[in-house]
């Protein structure tokens, strides 16, 4: 994998559950193996994603209703590049509610191992 776009695809997930939750927010993020699959997770205890912008939200320029917390707005282009850099890497990205609210923002990548020493 390309660990500086995997990275970035962190930053951004967290940078969007700052953006778009109130002070005092909790942020949290997870990681595990999943089968042949390690799963990374962003969430956050913040309002959520409706439903009908979870259809949308990894779409090239769309933007939430809501804008951000700070009464500011996004181009629509942080969520749409996460999508492409987990795709590239044979993963899928996906969003959905955080109990009893919030957002859950999650994405998979292949496991592989990784040899020790060049072996």
């Amino acid at each position: 994998m390309d660990s500086h776009l995997i990275v970035q695809v962190i930053v951004n997930l967290v940078n969007n559950a700052i953006a778009h939750t109130p002070a005092g927010s909790h942020v949290t993020i997870c990681a595990r193996r999943e089968g042949r699959f390690v799963s990374i997770s962003v969430s956050d205890d913040g309002p959520g994603v409706s439903d009908e912008e979870k259809d949308r939200v990894f779409d090239l320029f769309y933007t939430a209703g809501g804008g951000l917390s700070d009464g500011s707005r996004g181009v629509g282009l942080g969520l749409a590049l996460c999508r492409t850099v987990v795709e590239a890497h044979g993963g899928i990205i996906t969003v959905s509610d955080n109990a009893p609210h919030g957002a859950v923002f999650c994405f998979t990548l292949p496991a592989e191992e990784v040899p020790i020493d060049g072996q």
